[in-house]
Parts: C-alpha cells; sequence; structure tokens
C-alpha cells in the first residue's frame, strides 16, 4: 500500500511539474500565413517538369498532365497529377535514374574496374 500512494505521490509531483509550461503564455508567431504562402510560390516556381509534362490549369487547382499510350495499346491517355504527387513522380524518377547508374558503375568488365591495361 505505501508503495501504490509513493507511485501516486511521485505521478501528481511530475504533472504538476510539467502544468508550470502550460501556465505559461505560448509565444506569438509572426504571420505565419504570408511565410507559407511565399514559401508555396517559390516552391511551385522551383518545380522543373520532365520533358513531355504540360501545366493545365482545372478550375482553381493546377494539374501537371502528360499525354502516354500505356503498354500494349495504341489509345492514347491523359495522366495527370496534382503539385504533390508531381513531387512525389520526379523523386521517384530520381531514385530510378540513381539505381541505373549504381548498376552501370559495377565492375562489369576490366576496364571499368580501373585495369586500362586490359582495354
Amino acid at each position: 500500500m505505501r508503495h501504490a500512494t509513493k507511485l501516486l505521490a511521485m505521478g501528481l509531483l511530475i504533472i504538476l511539474g510539467n502544468a508550470e509550461g502550460f501556465t505559461a503564455d505560448p509565444p506569438k508567431a509572426e504571420s505565419n500565413d504570408s511565410k507559407a504562402t511565399a514559401t508555396a510560390t517559390k516552391e511551385s516556381k522551383e518545380l522543373k517538369l520532365p520533358p513531355g509534362w504540360k501545366q493545365k490549369k482545372r478550375g482553381k487547382f493546377i494539374l501537371y498532365c502528360k499525354n502516354e499510350a500505356p503498354m500494349g495499346t495504341r489509345l492514347k491517355s491523359e495522366t495527370c497529377y496534382d503539385e504533390d504527387g508531381m513531387r512525389n513522380y520526379i523523386l521517384a524518377l530520381q531514385e530510378e535514374k540513381a539505381n541505373v547508374d549504381r548498376i552501370r558503375s559495377t565492375c562489369s568488365n576490366q576496364c571499368t574496374c580501373g585495369n586500362p591495361a586490359a582495354c
């Protein structure tokens, strides 16, 4: 019983000790909305589209679209992404390019492994 009382008292002290942080006024932020819009417009301008992609505006949304024929068909279809989806697509392309470069840079023959006399 004493052990449970000690634990309860310690728990109350911990809670009351942390309560001091909640009573103080939080620091006021300086117009986060203006900073957020400034960075959003900056990021959208920095978005460099891969070849074949075009920016389209549909209502209040900006989409990035590409006409392509899926594998196995001649019919073209339009693939569109919003800004977040396009950023993910570009990141996936960069990762794929890095993987291809990594595979190419492995020692597949004597010349690439640093033995120029074998070439």
